[in-house]
C-alpha cells in the first residue's frame, strides 16, 4: 500500500490512499448515462422495500445494502472493495504507522496468553517482558481463557494510560505483577535488517507504510557503518502499500531525474508520472532483490524500476501481478465511517510494461491461486535453475507453452534486456521454492502457524534448561545442532497434545522442524533479530541469491 501526503503526489494510491478523487462532474455525465444510473437505483430501491416488508424474517436494512455494494463491486475487478466503518479503521491502523498500546506480539495458546515477541523501543521492553511470558491477569482479572479480540481491547488503550498485569516466567518459581503505561507502539516495515557476511546486508521489508522509507533509510546507514557494500532487499510476502513510499524507497536506488513508475486512468488526473527522488546515496551499492509470488503492488514498482534500469538483479520467483491503483472514497463521499476502494487507474513500469494478471471471467480465489503456478511455486514453470535470466526463461516459456499459458509481451530495459509484461515481475534469475509436500509441518498441523506455536512451546520450555547457551550467538548461529533428545522430546510434546503422525511423516520435514526449533530457542534466549539470522541463514533461496553477487555479470562489474 502507498499513502502520500506530499501535494506532488495527490492522493493517487497502489493500493489504499486516504483521500479522494470526484467521481466525475455532471457536466462529464451523459443524459443517457444519468437515466440509467436513475433506473437501476430505482430497481435496486424497489427490491430493498420489497424485502423489508415482505421477508419471512426481519432483516436490518444496512446489511442488505452493503451485501448490494458488494455484490455490485464483484462485476469490475478483484481488488475494488468496500469497508466498514470497522475495517476502515483498522486498515488505517495498519498502515498509518504506529497505534497505542504496550508493545507484544501475542498469541493465545490452550486459553493461556503467551508473550510472543517483545517490540523494540515500547513500553513493554522497558519494563522487561520477554519471549515465553504467560500474562494469567490483566487488570486484576483472569486472562485465563481470553480471546485474541478481548486481548486487544485489554492492552490497548490512551497513551499515558496504564494497565497491571501479572506475569508467569518459565524458570521463575512465583507470579509477578508488572504496570505498564500505554505509548505509541510503531508498526514496523522493515522487519528486520543485519550483515549477512562481511560486505552484504539483508534487509527485509514486509509493507509499504508511511514510515517505510524512513526506516529503510535507517536501516541502511546502520548497515553501511557495518561494512555493507552489497545488499540483499527482500520483499517476499511484500503485498504493497503506499504508492509515495515505492517511490521514495525505489529513488534510495535509482538515479536522480529517472522514470519509477507511470499511472495512467479514466480521469485525466489519474495520469500521472513519477520520477526518481533527489538526495539519495545509496545508488551504487549492487543490488539484489527477491521476490515471490506474495510480492505486490509497491513492491512490483520497486522491481520494476530496478529492473527496468538495470539497477540490480532481481530474483525468486514471478511476483504476484497487481498493477491495478486503487483510490480511497471516504467523507465526504459516504457518511457512514465506511470506505470504498475503487481502482481508478493502472500503473506501468519505466520500460511501458503493465503489471496486471489476468482476473476477467475469473472467481476471486481462481485468481489469487493462479499466482502460485504463474510464480513457479510448483517448480514447473520456474524450474530449479539458478542461472542468469535467458537460460531459465526459455525453460519456463517452453513449460508455459505445454500448460496453454499465453505468451507475454517483450519489453526492453535501458541496457537491452528482454523483460516481460502482462503479469508479474518475471525474475532476472529463478530461484524456485523447495518443493516439497510438508506432510508434518503442514499435512498434520493444516498450516504454519500452528507447527511455529508448537515450535515456541518446546523451546520456552527448553530454553530454560539451557541458559548456557546464550554466552554467545555467533557460536550458536554457527555450531548449534538440534540433536536426537531434543527432537524425541518435541515429538512427545506435540503427540502428548493429542497429534498422531508417523516417523515417516516427521522424518520427511526434518529440515525445516530442526531449523524452526533452532530459530524458535535463538528468539527465547537472545531476541527476535537473533532468530531472524538463523532463517536466513536457513533459506535456501536467500542463500543462492547471495551467490549472485560472485557470478551475475550485472553485479561483479560493480
Amino acid at each position: 500500500m502507498s499513502i502520500l501526503k506530499k501535494p506532488k503526489y495527490a492522493i493517487l494510491l497502489v493500493f489504499v490512499a486516504v483521500g479522494s478523487f470526484l467521481l466525475g462532474s455532471a457536466a462529464d455525465r451523459t443524459i443517457h448515462a444519468a437515466d440509467n444510473i436513475f433506473s437501476s437505483t430505482r430497481l435496486l430501491m424497489g427490491v430493498l422495500n420489497l424485502v423489508n416488508d415482505n421477508y419471512v424474517e426481519e432483516v436490518e436494512p444496512g446489511e442488505l445494502i452493503y451485501a448490494a455494494i458488494d455484490g455490485m463491486l464483484e462485476v469490475l475487478d478483484p481488488h475494488s472493495s468496500f469497508m466498514s466503518k470497522e475495517s476502515f479503521a483498522e486498515m488505517g491502523e495498519r498502515f498509518s504507522g504506529n497505534f497505542y498500546g504496550i508493545g507484544i506480539e501475542f498469541d493465545v495458546l490452550d486459553g493461556f496468553l503467551y508473550v510472543i515477541s517483545v517490540i523494540d523501543e515500547s513500553p513493554s521492553e522497558a519494563v522487561g517482558l520477554q519471549s515465553g511470558d504467560r500474562i494469567v491477569r490483566i487488570d486484576g482479572a483472569s486472562a485465563i481463557g481470553i480471546k485474541h479480540e478481548e486481548v486487544r481491547q485489554k492492552l490497548r488503550g490512551e497513551k499515558g494510560t496504564m494497565v497491571d498485569v501479572t506475569i508467569e516466567r518459565p524458570g521463575v518459581e512465583e507470579r509477578f505483577d508488572v504496570t505498564i503505561t500505554r505509548d505509541r507502539i510503531p508498526i514496523r516495515s522493515v522487519r528486520t535488517f543485519f550483515m549477512l557476511e562481511d560486505q552484504t546486508g539483508y534487509i527485509q521489508l514486509i509493507r509499504f507504510a508511511k514510515t517505510t522509507s524512513r526506516e529503510l533509510e535507517a536501516a541502511l546507514v546502520r548497515l553501511q557503518q557495518d561494512g555493507m557494500q552489497r545488499l540483499v532487499l527482500d520483499l517476499r510476502g511484500n503485498s504493497g502499500g503506499y504508492l509515495d513510499q515505492a517511490v521514495e524507497v525505489s529513488s534510495k536506488f535509482i538515479p536522480e531525474g529517472r522514470v519509477i513508475v507511470k499511472t495512467m486512468g479514466r480521469n485525466r488526473s489519474s495520469n500521472q508520472t513519477f520520477h526518481s527522488l533527489s538526495g539519495i546515496n545509496h545508488r551504487e551499492m549492487p543490488l539484489v532483490i527477491l521476490l515471490d509470488h506474495r510480492s505486490a503492488s509497491a513492491s512490483e514498482i520497486v522491481a520494476g524500476a530496478v529492473q527496468d534500469w538495470d539497477r540490480g538483479v532481481i530474483a525468486g520467483t514471478r511476483s504476484f501481478g497487481k498493477g491495478l491503483v486503487q483510490t480511497l472514497f471516504s467523507e465526504p463521499h459516504l457518511t457512514d465511517g465506511s470506505a470504498l476502494k475503487l481502482t481508478t487507474a493502472r500503473y506501468f513500469t519505466p520500460s511501458g510494461r503493465m503489471i496486471q494478471r489476468d482476473y476477467k471471467n475469473k472467481s476471486f480465489q481462481e485468481y489469487i491461486e493462479g499466482s502460485f503456478s504463474e510464480a513457479g511455486e510448483d517448480g514447473e514453470e520456474a524450474g530449479s535453475g539458478t542461472g542468469e535470466g535467458p537460460a531459465d526463461q526459455a525453460e519456463s516459456e517452453g513449460q508455459a507453452e505445454s500448460r496453454d499459458i499465453p505468451e507475454r509481451t517483450e519489453f526492453t530495459t535501458a541496457a537491452g534486456r528482454t523483460v516481460y509484461g502482462d503479469g508479474g515481475i518475471t525474475p532476472d534469475v529463478v530461484i524456485a521454492a523447495p518443493k516439497r509436500t510438508y506432510p508434518f509441518v503442514i499435512g498434520k498441523y493444516r498450516g504454519w502457524v500452528p507447527f511455529d506455536r508448537a515450535c515456541f512451546e518446546f523451546a520456552n520450555t527448553y530454553g530454560v534448561s539451557r541458559q548456557d547457551l546464550k554466552d554467545d550467538f555467533e557460536i550458536f548461529l554457527r555450531e548449534f545442532q538440534v540433536d536426537q533428545a531434543m527432537l524425541e522430546a518435541f515429538k512427545v510434546q506435540v503427540r502428548d497434545s493429542g497429534m498422531s503422525f508417523s516417523d515417516e511423516e516427521f522424518n520427511e520435514d526434518l529440515d525445516i522442524v530442526e531449523l524452526q526449533l533452532k530459530r524458535a530457542l535463538a528468539r527465547n534466549l537472545w531476541g527476535d533479530e537473533e532468530a531472524n539470522r538463523v532463517a536466513a541463514a536457513g533459506d535456501e533461496q536467500l542463500q543462492q541469491a547471495l551467490q549472485l553477487f560472485d557470478s551475475h555479470e550485472m553485479l561483479v562489474r560493480h
